[in-house]
């Protein structure tokens, strides 16, 4: 068994760098660098989310401190949806900025 385990080690080796090869062949590493639609689109979709459930989340706690359930939470609930809108705009921007970048670089 332990002589099969270098044959084996080597071969993994051999498929390793042979992937690798390819990879820095066809562009893919300064795909996977500057992403993806879909990354975008799930990037965007977290930003959105997380700033409702914060919002959310500090509302339900000042709302249970006070005792005033449930109006602080709705307040909370807008401040977090416009901050998560606010984030989806400046993500938006970065990303159309690198995609002018690109061009003049073409």
């Amino acid at each position: 068994m332990t002589e099969q385990q270098p044959d084996n080690l080597n071969q993994l080796d051999a498929k390793l760098k042979a992937a690798r090869e390819r990879i820095e062949g066809s562009g893919s590493q300064e795909l996977a660098r500057e992403g993806t639609s879909l990354g975008y689109g799930f990037r965007l979709s977290v930003e959105l989310l997380a700033g409702l459930l914060v919002g959310l989340g500090i509302g339900y706690v000042i709302d249970g401190w006070l005792g005033t359930r449930p109006w602080l939470m709705l307040v909370f609930m807008i401040l977090g949806l416009a901050a998560g809108v606010l984030n989806v705009m400046r993500v938006t921007r970065q990303m159309e900025q690198l995609e002018a970048s690109r061009k003049d670089q073409r």
